[in-house]
């Protein structure tokens, strides 16, 4: 099955994947053409008195060199023309070279050619791709698609942003071609191109260290593609074969087929300067089981948190006059200074702390909190503690009721897009029934004598030894299990939770008091 193979594999690397996006992705979702369509339609739409087949030929097919001769036919003529006049004043100001002009004009397409592509199969890829757990994206798309589905990375446009700005590699979008937000910065014409390859090997050394950390999943792009083969060939240059070797595995390539196949992945290679360099090779006729396992790739933290996170300790470590009110210590002598901290950072401190500060909320504190009140706020513990909490019997209800993630069914909804709840979170929540928490088979044989013997659980209660009592009442009718009696009796014996012998049983009985109360 490929949705458990391809978890494996990701789950190999210590890190959460970057994608690397071609054209083929702003297609898929926005409609945008072809490059070259891209020069087709906007020559057309320029009024240019030579057609475009001109222009082609002239540049032997050359798209970067097409794009050049165009922008400089076009140059006069938006400069003078009253068509243009809107446009000059927006850009003029800006204007930088000849081919300023196309660029604008280019820019502006783009950036009208915004709606998504309407279909069932698209509104599902783009609703599990808001959701998935990725370090960061590095594209070569002029459209802001990307940033629209991670409103919270930060974006760095060109390589001139790129070579000349800290980067964590953590919630950050590279792109490496330019931008429509920026017209000036697209690489578009011959001489873009250009000075583009002249620097590229810089902006490889930027990049190396992602390519070696993560894994790389490309995503709109053919395997022979000259924009990746550009990149990877300066790559390979900075690096040994040692190093080389450490590319194997982490090259993930999606092939999308227009026929209907079943998603597979495979080992393949790919020929980069006379290097061989093993890869994996995804082939989807769509991207929805792919995008499955990243939204269920777990993060022990929201990026945003974390990307803070490592800002500060960067800040903190590489300037003598660190702007970052951060706290380092393996000693609380002093613990008035960590009020002024915005983040903490110790070693050996976890015992020295308050219940639920640094050290953070367990499932015993969740379990407890079900039948007693602690006050949390639901919101917080509903998105950023039960979807991490590694346990088969957790009581979720409590928190996502009163949170409102709960719909009419009483289940949250598949498409939630108020919180990044993983499809696999959703799916165990919504799972969950009485039969849940039925102790094993030998017992459950005995579900109809029971319910025949006991007409309530103080009956039950009453009759029957502590393990009975736990065994027993998950096999009670729901309507004969009286939610204050089952409070009651769960208080008055919580110390159960730690016992060996009963504690597994006793978590059982929390669950089906959160589940009857809260969501029945």
């Amino acid at each position: 099955m490929f949705e458990e193979e391809f978890k494996k594999h990701i789950s190999k690397f210590s890190t959460s994947p970057f994608l690397f996006i071609g054209s083929g992705f702003s297609r898929r979702y926005l409609g945008l053409p072809t490059w070259e369509l891209l020069l087709m339609e906007i020559c057309k739409e320029l009024g240019l008195i030579k057609p475009y087949n001109f222009y082609k030929s002239n540049a032997d097919s050359k798209l970067p060199k097409v794009a050049s001769i165009i922008g400089e036919d076009f140059n006069e003529l938006w400069w003078s023309g009253e068509k243009f006049e809107e446009s000059r004043k927006e850009f003029s100001a800006i204007a930088e070279t000849k081919y300023s002009p196309l660029k604008f004009e280019v820019a502006k397409k783009i950036q009208t050619q915004n709606q998504l592509i309407k279909d069932d199969i698209i509104d599902k890829e783009l609703k599990l791709l808001k959701k998935i757990n990725i370090d960061g994206a590095i594209t070569t798309n002029w459209d802001e698609l990307l940033e629209n589905i991670f409103p919270e990375f930060n974006k760095f446009v060109g390589q001139e942003e790129l070579i000349f700005s800290e980067l964590y590699s953590i919630g950050e979008i590279y792109k490496i071609h330019g931008c429509s937000s920026k017209p000036n910065s697209l690489i578009l014409t011959e001489e873009d191109y250009h000075n583009y390859e002249d620097r590229n090997a810089y902006l490889a050394a930027k990049l190396l260290t992602i390519f070696i950390e993560n894994p790389i999943i490309f995503i709109g792009y053919s395997l022979d593609d000259k924009n990746i083969q550009s990149i990877l060939k300066s790559i390979i240059k900075c690096l040994t074969k040692e190093k080389i070797d450490k590319l194997k595995d982490r090259l993930i390539f999606c092939q999308w087929s227009p026929e209907p196949i079943q998603t597979s992945i495979i080992d393949s290679t790919l020929l980069i300067s006379d290097t061989v360099i093993p890869i994996k090779l995804i082939r989807t006729n769509n991207f929805i089981e792919i995008f499955t396992v990243l939204a269920n790739n777990k993060r022990k933290l929201p990026i945003k948190i974390l990307r803070q996170m490592k800002g500060m300790v960067y800040d903190f470590v590489k300037s003598n006059n660190s702007k970052s009110k951060i706290y380092v210590t393996d000693n609380l002598e002093n613990i008035e200074n960590i009020h002024n901290a915005e983040f903490v950072y110790g070693v050996g401190l976890k015992d020295k702390f308050s219940e639920v500060g640094i050290k953070g909320i367990e499932l015993k504190d969740v379990l407890l909190d079900a039948i007693e009140c602690r006050n949390w706020e639901s919101d917080k513990i509903s998105e950023l503690c039960l979807p991490y909490l590694n346990a088969k019997y957790i009581p979720y209800f409590k928190h996502l009721r009163s949170a409102s993630y709960l719909n009419d069914n009483n289940e949250i909804d598949e498409d939630n897009e108020i919180v990044e709840f993983s499809p696999e979170f959703i799916k165990k929540v919504n799972e969950v029934k009485p039969e849940s928490f039925y102790p094993s088979a030998n017992y459950i044989r005995k579900t109809k004598e029971i319910n025949d013997k006991y007409s309530s659980f103080t009956e039950l209660k009453s009759a029957n030894n502590q393990l009975h009592i736990l065994l027993y009442t998950p096999l009670l009718s729901c309507d004969k299990i009286n939610l204050d009696e089952l409070l009651n009796y769960l208080i008055d014996n919580k110390k159960l939770l730690d016992d060996s012998k009963y504690g597994t049983h006793f978590r059982k009985l929390i669950c089906l008091y959160d589940y009857l109360k809260y969501k029945e």
